[in-house]
């Protein structure tokens, strides 16, 4: 069994409880040393570091069913659900100041703290690997929105298509007006989703260029993002706190010229890169496919 450069700061209580993880730091170079010692985690609880092989797990302890509520439990309850979830975030934004971290998906429950020792040791490799790519960077969120109705104004003006449809619409008898109004409607929604996938595709393309890496993520329904137009685009990018300034400059650049066709563009973060922490893709890009 791997015994740890340094043993977790956490004494851990004689009553059963499971050790929960934030996340993964360097241990040398003075990595645990600039953790706030005063920062608490899940439910005000402190963090504390389990050390092994050149690493820090940041930790606390969270109840077992032998003693109160269960984490699992509290997970039932929304609002605490949140609450917890706040917690975990919380505590990984706190370093993006000072340290590289790279964040465990929440919930990321351990039995012990030996077991979080032989987890730093068995995926040292692909640990090392995913804590170097996120070095110096933070993850960025782009969402970008179109609006249908801006669109369709400006296709009226500008696409041949829509302007030759307009001309046979002006020119045509009343009893094919009806007809050709509906073929233009049509004709607008596919010219609107042809240049929208073209116009986001080489926004992506460019910013891709800037950051290190990117990650496509879900779409998100109107109900959460609170927006009237369509969302078109929502990416993660993991860009060098070196070339943050080129990447904004370039989101400006589309702001200027897509703006004026209904685009709208918007920027979140600087989070911990949760979209470029699977330390496990770097194991098998590397030949390895240890799992715990």
């Amino acid at each position: 069994m791997l015994q740890p450069e340094r043993k977790d700061v956490l004494s851990e209580p004689a009553k059963p409880r499971s050790v929960y993880v934030y996340g993964i730091v360097r241990a040398e170079n003075g990595g645990i040393e600039s953790i706030d010692p005063h920062l608490r985690g899940l439910a005000d609880g402190p963090v504390g570091t389990i050390t092994g092989d050149g690493m820090a797990a940041l930790v606390s302890m969270v109840a077992t069913p032998a003693v109160g509520t269960p984490f699992e439990e509290e997970l039932k309850d929304p609002e605490q659900a949140k609450k917890l979830i706040l917690d975990h975030h919380r505590v990984l934004q706190s370093l993006l100041g000072t340290q590289t971290v790279l964040p465990m998906r929440f919930g990321a429950l351990f039995s012990d703290g030996e077991t979080v020792s032989s987890m730093l040791h068995e995926h040292r490799q692909g640990l090392l690997k995913a804590l170097e790519r996120v070095a110096g960077a933070q993850e960025w969120g782009v969402k970008i929105f179109c609006d249908s109705t801006i669109m369709r104004d400006h296709l009226g003006e500008k696409s041949p298509a829509m302007l030759a449809a307009q001309s046979e619409l002006a020119a045509a008898a009343q009893g094919r007006a009806f007809f050709l109004q509906r073929r233009i409607a049509r004709l607008g929604d596919a010219e609107i989703e042809r240049i929208v996938a073209q116009d986001v595709n080489e926004n992506r393309l460019r910013l891709s260029e800037i950051a290190r890496a990117d990650a496509t993520m879900k779409f998100q329904p109107a109900d959460v993002h609170g927006r009237t137009d369509d969302m078109v685009w929502n990416g993660a990018y993991l860009v060098a706190k070196t070339d943050e300034e080129r990447f904004f400059d370039l989101i400006e650049e589309f702001r200027k010229v897509l703006g004026p066709r209904g685009f709208h563009y918007e920027i979140c973060g600087p989070w911990p890169p949760f979209s470029f922490a699977d330390y496990r893709q770097e194991e098998q890009q590397d030949g390895h496919s240890n799992r715990e």
